[in-house]
């Protein structure tokens, strides 16, 4: 991606990334998770946006899914109530030699 490229598209993300220029390349901050990436300007060159918006939530932008009854759905749109249940289950495995359970 072009340097200019890159700034055009940091400018279209309402402030969500800030971006500063160094000697080696370009420091960008992510507001939403509160990161800072550093990317050489070789590095630039070969990355897509997507990637660089990638490397820059450092794996922190990840949805927990869970199945119930049968039914996949994002644990982040459930309810207060429902989320608290989740937190008080006990996980327990079973099946193994060492684990208590006959």
């Amino acid at each position: 991606m072009k340097r200019k490229d890159l700034i055009a598209k940091i400018a279209d993300s309402h402030e969500r990334y800030q971006w500063q220029e160094d000697k080696t390349g370009i420091l960008i901050r992510d507001a939403k998770f509160e990161t800072i990436t550093h990317f050489t300007f070789a590095a630039l060159r070969r990355l897509t946006f997507k990637q660089i918006q990638a490397a820059c939530v450092q794996g922190k932008d990840v949805d927990h899914v869970s199945r119930v009854t049968g039914y996949f759905s994002k644990i982040s749109q459930w309810n207060k109530g429902k989320q608290a249940e989740l937190k008080d289950r006990h996980r327990v495995t079973v099946g193994g030699d060492d684990d208590g359970v006959r």
